[in-house]
């Protein structure tokens, strides 16, 4: 298990919720770039999908005005010429099908019906760019607590094992920072669903570690990315 100290890790880790491939979310991630001068910044990735995303970036000829860039390329884009270190702290995606499979029910694995959403005013991408970013999340969480009803296995990995294995990511790096007196602040990038219930867990660490053992999550480092500073002659 990840070393865990007793203390309130939101005082050093700052939560930036994002809508995926939106404008106003790659703006945001930018500004809080800009403001916090993180040494540390943390994605809502895995080595594999960050490679992809970055890969996808750097082929494409309208990479300055892309619609399609995304706020994690944003973010990791926004660092500039610095020395900085990106972690990569989300489950793998493989991870999340096995885990997924490992707990579906029967009840779950039979065909369903209608999914159960329910009736949406307006495009949710749409209404984030307008600045109805709380509108977006109240009918966000509304849908997965239908869809908990019908799913309860895939939502546990999906929002509460991804929440639960982020957060610990996020506290292994602030012990480490602090173990090595670098209290510097770490500015993490994650879609708007999973940040109510990451900064819970990192409020309360003791119950971040028992939640870890109550879900049978092993631990296993984030991936660091090095950012090293070129400077011109």
């Amino acid at each position: 298990m990840a070393e865990i100290l007793n203390l309130d890790y939101t005082a050093y880790v700052k939560l930036i919720g994002t809508a995926h491939f939106t404008r106003r979310s790659i703006r945001d991630a930018s500004a809080a770039i800009a403001a916090l001068r993180p040494r540390d910044v943390a994605l809502e990735l895995d080595w594999r999908r960050f490679r992809a995303l970055n890969a996808a970036c750097l082929a494409c000829p309208r990479r300055a005005a892309c619609d399609g860039l995304c706020e994690f390329t944003a973010a990791a884009d926004a660092l500039g010429n610095v020395d900085a270190n990106i972690w990569l702290i989300d489950m793998t995606e493989q991870e999340m099908r096995r885990r997924i499979r490992r707990h579906m029910t029967p009840g779950e694995r039979r065909p369903r019906g209608a999914s159960g959403y329910g009736e949406v005013a307006a495009d949710p991408r749409r209404l984030w760019e307008w600045g109805r970013k709380d509108e977006v999340i109240r009918h966000s969480q509304r849908a997965i607590a239908q869809q908990r009803q019908r799913f309860p296995s895939v939502w546990r990995v999906l929002l509460d094992e991804r929440n639960a294995l982020m957060a610990v990511r996020l506290a292994w790096i602030t012990s480490k920072n602090l173990r090595d007196e670098v209290p510097s602040p770490i500015l993490a990038v994650v879609g708007a669903a999973h940040v109510a219930g990451i900064r819970s867990l990192l409020q309360r660490p003791l119950h971040l570690r028992e939640t870890m053992r109550r879900l049978q999550l092993p631990f296993a480092e984030p991936t660091l990315i090095r950012r090293v500073a070129v400077h011109a002659a």
